[in-house]
């Protein structure tokens, strides 16, 4: 294997645990979260953006 090669599959290897090790977070508190879908569709209304839902099923 040369050493570029080498050089390049390191730097990819580095860059990944990187990337695992330090993930970036989400600014939660940027972003309003609404638990209720009446609120959520006002909100969306008046300020003329989508929304996002999420489905889960908890226990």
């Amino acid at each position: 294997m040369s050493s570029r090669r080498l050089l390049l599959r390191s730097l990819l290897t580095l860059l990944a645990g990187i990337t695992v090790i330090h993930p970036t977070h989400a600014q939660d508190e940027a972003v309003p979260w609404f638990d209720n879908y009446a609120d959520a569709l006002r909100e969306a209304r008046r300020s003329g953006k989508p929304i996002f839902l999420e489905f889960r099923c908890e226990p």
